[in-house]
């Protein structure tokens, strides 16, 4: 199983001695997702690599950072994202030279980040995929409005029509740079797969974020990652759930007061995978 050196980037993210004394002193370092939010210096490269056994681990780890305590078999599904390797790529910091993998114990602590997409239709027979259906009707019936819910219902009821769930997680200190190589790359090899006849061919996309609010009606929803943010205008639907009482934390303190974490849950015209990428990619030049 060969490894993808193609995807590399640089990230050089430092701060002044002033800021990381400042960032020390704080109450906490972590996130209402557990993730660690505290102040250190970061100066690293990663690159993006095919998912491998070793790596099972690791996304296991970034999956719960996504569906929290909800119940879907998350070993399954990273067994899922593993196997169909020719699809998607993990985060891996870039080893020292006369380093190799096997210098890693087992590569659970080496996977900063996992950008993928899963054919639901095909595999809905798999538990774990049964269990995310049935989840995103559930929370659909409780959050959404009912042009929504029944467009849910919809798509995951017709088998002819396959649903892509996208799904875009990394550790919080990776910069959102490094998700335009990596989206970049998975249009790439999903145009190649579909020469191929194999089922990537989406009708719609399911692609769930992370996301803070701040609890005023006027403010702006704000996106863990940040790329994301652009993409919401081009749902043909969505709906958010607050997920409080998942959470290991209830609230993350921001300057503005505290931020309460939730899930946007968006659904696009498959069609329209390219334009996104293109979006995510305007995103993270602009910022």
């Amino acid at each position: 199983m060969s490894n993808k050196k193609n995807k590399e980037i640089e990230i050089h993210d430092s701060e002044s001695e002033e800021e990381q004394e400042s960032g020390s002193e704080r109450d906490s370092d972590f996130d209402s997702d557990g993730n660690y939010v505290g102040d250190k210096e970061l100066q690293a490269d990663f690159e993006g690599r095919n998912p491998e056994d070793c790596d099972f681990h690791g996304i296991k780890q970034l999956l719960r950072q996504l569906f929290l305590k909800s119940n879907v078999e998350l070993g399954g599904l990273a067994q899922i994202i593993i196997s169909q390797n020719y699809v998607g790529s993990v985060v891996k910091q870039c080893l020292d030279d006369g380093q190799d993998d096997d210098d890693e114990d087992d590569g659970s602590d080496g996977v900063f980040g996992i950008t993928t997409v899963i054919n639901i239709t095909k595999r809905k027979e798999e538990p774990c995929i049964q269990q995310i259906r049935t989840l995103l009707t559930t929370l659909a019936d409780d959050n959404a409005d009912d042009r929504t819910k029944a467009l849910v219902k919809k798509i995951l009821s017709n088998d002819a029509e396959h649903v892509g769930l996208v799904i875009n997680e990394r550790i919080l200190n990776i910069p959102a740079a490094i998700s335009v190589p990596l989206f970049t790359s998975l249009q790439g090899e999903l145009d190649k797969v579909v020469k191929k006849n194999m089922p990537y061919t989406f009708q719609y996309l399911i692609w769930i974020c992370k996301t803070y609010n701040t609890g005023e009606e006027s403010s702006e929803v704000l996106f863990a990652n940040q790329e994301e943010k652009p993409i919401a205008d081009e749902a043909l639907a969505s709906f958010d759930v607050d997920v409080t009482e998942q959470a290991d934390l209830s609230q993350w303190d921001y300057d503005g007061g505290a931020l309460t974490p939730c899930r946007k849950v968006l659904i696009f015209d498959g069609s329209k995978f390219s334009h996104l990428v293109r979006l995510i990619k305007e995103e993270v030049e602009s910022a």
